[in-house]
């Protein structure tokens, strides 16, 4: 080999040196191997993201929820009407363009003139005749 050098040194013999095609070979590699691993790295870095905003987007649907059902459960303790039927007529009301306080406050009047009109008032019993309805349709029905 001419690129090696030899040390002779009593009986043993030692060649040092290294090829210049495998020493360009590793160097090949390695540089591969880096690359390699800068592309993993950077997918590892792009799915964190997107994992990160997945799970924000996930907590904030969750915390609606929450605030929804905490909403429903107070209106329904105020109204006397059940979070199933409210979440019924909000549904409702929303594809009419009306909002959950709005039902409210209609659902309220509603109790309102019903109460009014049971308790004997001309006014009241005049509305609900307007509806097709009358005290005696509606006493012992529930709130809902």
């Amino acid at each position: 080999m001419a690129d090696t050098k030899g040390i002779r040194a009593g009986r043993a013999f030692v060649e040092l040196g290294v090829s210049d095609k495998l020493t360009k070979g590793l160097q090949a590699a390695e540089k591969r191997l880096k690359a390699f691993g800068e592309g993993l790295r950077s997918v590892g870095t792009k799915l964190a993201a997107i994992g990160g905003t997945a799970l924000t987007a996930l907590f904030g649907t969750a915390k609606t929820f929450a605030d929804m059902g905490d909403s429903l459960d107070e209106m329904s303790a105020r109204t006397g009407v059940s979070v199933e039927t409210l979440s019924e007529l909000g549904f409702a009301a929303e594809l009419a363009g009306a909002d959950m306080e709005t039902l409210e406050t209609g659902i309220r009047k509603m109790q309102k003139t019903v109460s009014e009109a049971i308790g004997g008032s001309k006014s009241a019993a005049d509305a609900l005749a307007q509806l097709g309805l009358s005290v005696a349709d509606l006493k012992g029905l529930s709130r809902e």
